[in-house]
């Protein structure tokens, strides 16, 4: 069976904001390929809990309940995770407070909401032992194991804002803006808390108030930019990779390859190895030439990049490498090197890893001949659906019908 190559100048991308559609070209066929990661986390610090959503339209998982039923069912034990959970969270620092502490603050804020008795912020702040980002830290700790403790993390948030706590007011901000897991949506008041932390150099703020207004306020660009700099200037190499997005692909600004170049390069200077994106994206200039002084491929320099970004676990990266071991683009080919990153990326959920992986099973090239192997990871590739998992489908037929030496043999288009 032969590997579907696609063209080394198309390699697969993503970006946070807008889905891209990449091409393929094998013989006369053209796989269109979207890949999108959800829920790729950044660094957490500054920004707590929340990242910054750069992805619009991403539905927060709801609860089914309305916050007046949630209130009159409550219980300390529906919302707290096991001690045993709780210790653990401690010993890895997510909060200083002793066990009996947290619940009973927990427990003060649960009742205040009972019983629509509101709170005095100094009251918890005394039981926090004046530490206000504890009250923080407990809402956080609460969104990242409960279901139905949002509620109750709204309200620490709160009671943290108005002691002045710039990481309570960028969660309580980012909750009022999504009307996170089901609490009250107010955008108005999440953008003017967004703002008001952004004036005074929060780079999450700064982060989330850009992407707000790129997708709401075009026509305001400059800004959006200004804010991602700021950010950018604050360590937050995320910024870097968004600002070169915008120039590659011409949103919102002339396009300009060089200037997006230089942006990424920046990404790749700060965070430890730095930005996996910025790293994939240089990569992919680097193979195709544009932007790039020479204005010719340099697929040395292209993989070299793939590889930093694939070793901090993107998936998109990971398969390119896996590629470029395979046909001997940049480094010496290395079948067994390019099943171990197509694996990597396969396992992450790549649909052409996952094809590619099934017929390295299917021949013996980098791996033992194994068909369970292949028709697991063809299968799997098949579930992916459109043109892909369509001719993975065919190879998977093949495969299960006993014509595994035939398989590819009769498609114009073989799978990668």
């Amino acid at each position: 069976m032969s590997l579907l190559k696609p063209s080394l100048r198309t390699t697969v991308t993503s970006f946070r904001i807008l889905s891209t559609h990449h091409r393929h070209i094998v013989g006369k066929c053209r796989h269109y390929v979207t890949y999108n990661p959800l829920d790729r986390k950044v660094k957490k610090g500054m920004g707590g809990i929340f990242e910054p959503f750069l992805q619009p339209g991403k539905k927060e998982d709801t609860i089914a309940f309305t916050p007046d039923v949630i209130l009159s069912e409550l219980a300390l034990k529906d919302i707290l995770p096991p001690d045993e959970q709780l210790e653990l969270m401690k010993k890895h620092k997510q909060f200083k407070l002793s066990l009996p502490e947290q619940k009973q603050l927990v427990q003060l804020v649960l009742d205040s909401l009972q019983n629509n008795q509101p709170l005095d912020s100094q009251q918890l702040l005394k039981h926090v032992g004046g530490d206000k980002s504890e009250l923080t830290a407990t809402g956080n700790m609460l969104l990242r194991s409960s279901k139905v403790g949002a509620l109750v993390s709204l309200e620490l948030y709160r009671h943290a804002m108005e002691l002045g706590d710039d990481q309570g007011t960028f969660s309580y901000a980012n909750m009022l803006y999504r009307g996170y897991q089901g609490t009250i949506k107010n955008e108005e008041k999440g953008i003017e808390l967004m703002s008001t932390l952004a004036r005074k150099g929060h780079p999450y703020a700064q982060m989330n108030l850009a992407a707000i207004i790129m997708r709401t306020q075009p026509d305001k660009v400059k800004q959006a930019i200004q804010l991602y700099e700021l950010a950018a200037r604050s360590g937050i190499s995320s910024a870097y990779t968004e600002l070169g997005r915008m120039y590659r692909l011409g949103y919102g600004v002339h396009q300009d390859h060089n200037k997006a170049m230089e942006y990424f390069r920046k990404g790749t200077a700060v965070d430890s190895g730095g930005n996996p994106q910025c790293h994939f994206m240089l990569g992919v200039y680097y193979s195709s030439g544009l932007g790039t002084t020479s204005k010719e491929p340099d697929q040395t320099k292209a993989f070299k990049h793939f590889q930093k970004a694939a070793i901090k676990g993107l998936p998109e990266a990971q398969y390119n490498v896996g590629l470029r071991f395979l046909k001997g683009h940049g480094v010496e080919q290395n079948m067994f090197n390019a099943a171990e990153f197509f694996t990597m990326a396969a396992t992450q959920g790549f649909q052409l890893a996952q094809a590619n992986l099934a017929s390295m099973y299917v021949e013996g090239r980098g791996v033992k001949k194994d068909t369970e192997q292949a028709t697991l990871w063809f299968t799997k590739a098949a579930a992916g659906g459109g043109p892909i998992g369509k001719e993975a489908q065919q190879q998977l037929d093949l495969l299960t019908n006993g014509s595994s030496g035939k398989a590819g043999g009769n498609s114009k288009c073989t799978i990668m």
